[in-house]
């Protein structure tokens, strides 16, 4: 079990500093999460539909572009949280560690280091969890990212497509405004909301993967013949990449908060945690280059381009960016030359 008695006087400084920085004006985990949702559900709209002319265009465009970054960036860490307080490995380590540490020093410790969570009893199993998630969601949205560049080609042929994009400025401009306002409350439909509430251990997204933080849950919630099996690299054959890895901990240091009952005493913790530095400048270079690619873009079917590539698959690549192949688990062991282990 991981030793408290490491800590020094920088966590101290780290955490008067955190506490300093947090501005995030939502401190509930669950009004963040529906941020998430809201591009997810809109991922399923645009995979729903087919620009067929201009006006079916410009209603794509708005659709990808009315997510705020900081909104985004903490709902996919505040689901990722809840993902991680569904392994029984991981909430049974922060409750053994809380019994041996003390509560109030476990909490503590999560919320002056996020890395702390990771390195308990169970971290490993809950870094699978977060890795195998973030795949397919990152899969997912590059999947709907595919399609529509590839409609890009295929609609240059058509007179709708291939005439000059008018007015492309002010487009540019409503992009950008609908960027800073976020999504609309209702971008989240009435009968999803209730699925986006989970306690930790009410649900095994391991072995369903229906269940939230599931491999399938975005298209499950999406309902009828909308649900289809998103191909997923095995997590075993995953690991955290080192420059990203900063997610995972903010995400794991959150679900010990929920797996020890803290989350509502610990709110400026919670906002602090979930506002992820990293892949909130990852997620703010990908509406830029939003923006720079239609402000370049003269044809309509250009910007249905701009559109696949970086009001999509740039935030798939994002998600997915925590994760990279592990070569040490496509390695065969070295044979010892005997029958039995060294």
């Amino acid at each position: 079990m991981r030793s408290l008695t490491a800590w020094t006087t920088t966590a101290a400084v780290a955490l008067l500093g955190g506490a300093a920085s947090a501005q995030t004006p939502n401190g509930d985990l669950q009004s963040a999460v529906t941020a998430y949702a809201a591009y997810q559900n809109d991922v399923s709209e645009l995979r729903a539909s087919t620009p067929r002319d201009a006006n079916s265009l410009e209603a794509a465009l708005d659709r990808v572009a009315r997510h705020n970054r900081d909104e985004l960036t903490r709902g996919w860490i505040a689901y990722g949280a809840q993902t991680a307080a569904q392994s029984p490995a991981f909430v049974q380590g922060v409750r053994d560690a809380a019994s041996y540490y003390g509560r109030d020093a476990v909490v503590w410790a999560v919320s002056v280091d996020p890395s702390y969570a990771r390195g308990l009893r169970g971290g490993q199993e809950a870094t699978r969890l977060l890795l195998e998630s973030a795949q397919a969601d990152s899969q997912r949205i590059i999947s709907v990212a595919d399609r529509y560049q590839e409609l890009a080609y295929s609609i240059q042929r058509q007179r709708w497509a291939n005439a000059v994009a008018p007015a492309q400025n002010a487009r540019v401009q409503r992009v950008r405004s609908l960027g800073r306002e976020g999504a609309p409350a209702d971008a989240v439909p009435a009968a999803v909301a209730p699925r986006l509430t989970v306690a930790a251990l009410s649900v095994q997204p391991a072995s369903d993967p229906t269940a939230y933080g599931g491999r399938r849950f975005w298209d499950a919630v999406r309902g009828g013949d909308q649900v289809v099996e998103v191909s997923s690299t095995p997590a075993g054959s995953l690991r955290a990449n080192h420059t990203r890895a900063e997610a995972l901990d903010r995400m794991a240091a959150v679900a010990a908060l929920q797996a020890l009952d803290a989350v509502d005493t610990q709110q400026s913790a919670v906002s602090r945690l979930i506002s992820d530095p990293r892949s909130r400048d990852c997620i703010e270079m990908a509406q830029l280059q939003l923006y720079q690619c239609m402000s370049a873009a003269r044809f309509r079917y250009e910007n249905a381009f701009c559109l696949g590539q970086h009001g999509l698959r740039d935030i798939g690549t994002c998600i997915g960016a925590v994760g990279q192949p592990d070569a040490t688990a496509m390695t065969p062991l070295p044979s010892s030359g005997r029958g039995g282990r060294d």
